[in-house]
């Protein structure tokens, strides 16, 4: 029997305790929104700010960084970079613009997470709480510590975009083949282009699905059974046009040619996103854990937590036990959507942000009734909020260096010549938050600057050039502060305080000397930030 063919214990509207989530979402991120640009945020902008809407298309079959690090990347964004063209001309260098999108879009996801709770709970016997478990699973995916970095940081709007397209194409799937009008099932599969066109991760869901229905709902009529099989062949069409244009982005070998199942450090990520999900480590200095066991050992029991999952999903399915759900959302999903990152090379909490949907279903239909169930669900939800507010506080810090950096540089170039060039040292990071890391020249030009400056203008620290390993070959720092009519120095101290004055010609060609000494065995990264700092605080 299908979910809309028994009977709702609880038909009452859900949409009083969906603004109540909303709201909890809403003030928990509320804080981020002034944070400034950071790292990647200024390149993306940048790149996509004054690129003309017919160029567009073309990221369908073209990666689309442009190759801007000094690589291009195996990634098909057209979606993530349209939004960028968008936002890039609405809001300019106004950060707090294009953090609203990403509230929204976070906003949008946590609705997708509380409707489909509601909507497999709902198809649960009396005394089944649908609301409850809808108000628990929308509560902790709202202010789950992950996602911190997914919405803070503007770069992470192609995770965000990609989830809400991936939720959006399974509860579209789901209504549809309850016998909703195919409506649902045309906005599903639009969802699913637009999410494998945003990210990978969404090329999962099909396959989830059709897994969900074959093992935890089978027993649906031939009517829906149907109606699921025409829309997943939909998806599969969908599918097939990605792969196409995959091939024809990247020719024969599509993929990254990484698979780290045998790689250490591999493992060690993987260690850390579970220190995120249950959540410890937000609250400690580090993105990830000081000291592991060995990987064998990690791998083993990544393997055992994986088999206890699908033998306890098959355990409820012989016993048709009503907990059968939770353990797919709680325990298949998780490996699933997180399959995907054996072939990421580097860690961050914002790809969580999938996989703890499916998480946040399994523990709203797990903890929905009981007192001490709604008791436990209410402390993990409050442990929730306390690691969020520790996760958003490097971030906020990190941001507030970025916007001071920025506004120094505005100030003296208010009354500066056309001829003023930038020094700046800044650190690459913030605690483990990306500060401006890869992001000059940008990050001195157009938009996020009065009066921005040419690539020409500017002398970085090397890792916070776009291409680090470039810097020597491609940047002439002695030969352009010689030129220089004056400069802008910025020196970011260990302990956040931006430092900055104009230095003029006269003294800049005395610094220019030093600088030279510095350069003639070797301009190291050291020497110059030092130099940059002797400018900054004489």
């Amino acid at each position: 029997m299908s979910a809309s063919a028994r009977p709702d214990p609880q038909p009452e509207s859900p949409l009083p305790l969906l603004g109540v989530v909303l709201a909890v979402a809403t003030l928990a991120f509320l804080p981020a929104l002034p944070v400034g640009f950071l790292a990647d945020d200024f390149v993306y902008i940048a790149r996509f700010r004054e690129m003309p809407w017919s160029a567009w298309p073309q990221f369908f079959v073209r990666e689309w960084s442009g190759g801007v690090w000094g690589q291009p990347l195996k990634e098909l964004r057209p979606f993530a970079a349209l939004s960028f063209m968008v936002d890039a001309r609405l809001w300019g260098g106004g950060p707090v613009g294009y953090r609203l999108v990403n509230l929204a879009l976070h906003l949008g996801a946590t609705t997708l997470v509380f409707l489909i709770a509601w909507h497999h709970a709902r198809a649960r016997p009396a005394p089944f709480s649908a609301r409850g478990a809808a108000l628990i699973a929308g509560l902790l995916f709202a202010v789950h510590p992950a996602h911190v970095e997914t919405v803070t940081w503007i770069t992470g709007r192609a995770d965000l975009l990609g989830t809400v397209a991936a939720l959006a194409f399974w509860l579209g799937g789901e209504r549809h083949g309850d016998g909703a009008s195919r409506w649902a099932a045309g906005l599903g599969l639009a969802a699913l282009l637009v999410g494998v066109f945003t990210k990978e991760f969404c090329l999962v869901l099909p396959p989830l699905l059709a897994l969900r229905w074959a093992l935890v709902d089978p027993r649906a009529g031939r009517a829906a059974w149907l109606r699921r099989a025409a829309f997943l062949a939909g998806a599969l069409a969908v599918i097939a046009l990605y792969a196409l244009a995959r091939r024809a982005a990247f020719g024969a070998d599509p993929t990254t040619g990484f698979f780290g199942w045998n790689d250490a450090p591999t493992w060690s990520r993987h260690a850390g996103y579970a220190g995120w999900l249950v959540p410890v480590l937000p609250f400690t200095a580090r993105p990830e854990w000081a000291a592991l066991p060995p990987a064998e050992t990690l791998r083993l029991l990544w393997v055992g937590l994986a088999a206890l999952a699908v033998g306890g999903l098959i355990f409820g399915l012989v016993r048709r036990a009503s907990w059968a759900g939770t353990v797919f959302f709680g325990g298949c999903w998780w490996f699933a959507t997180t399959l995907g990152l054996f072939v990421v090379v580097y860690f961050s909490p914002r790809h969580l942000y999938l996989p703890t949907a499916g998480v946040a279903i399994g523990l709203g239909l797990l903890l929905h009734s009981g007192n001490g169930r709604r008791l436990a669900a209410a402390v993990l939800v409050g442990w929730c909020l306390a690691a969020h507010f520790a996760a958003l506080q490097p971030w906020w810090e990190a941001g507030r260096i970025s916007r001071e950096v920025l506004a120094a540089v505005d100030q003296h170039l208010a009354a500066a010549g056309d001829d003023t060039i930038v020094l700046v040292s800044v650190p690459e990071t913030r605690d483990h938050v990306l500060l401006w890391a890869w992001s000059s020249p940008a990050s001195l030009g157009a938009p996020f600057l009065a009066r921005p400056r040419t690539p020409a203008q500017v002398i970085e620290r090397p890792v916070n050039y776009l291409r680090p390993d470039a810097w020597a070959a491609e940047r002439r720092p002695v030969e352009t502060v010689r030129a220089a009519g004056s400069a802008v120095a910025v020196h970011v101290g260990a302990d956040g305080h931006v430092h900055h004055r104009l230095v003029p010609r006269a003294e800049l060609l005395t610094r220019a000397d030093e600088l030279a000494r510095l350069a003639a065995p070797g301009l190291s990264a050291e020497n110059l930030s030092a130099w940059i700092q002797s400018c900054a605080r004489p």
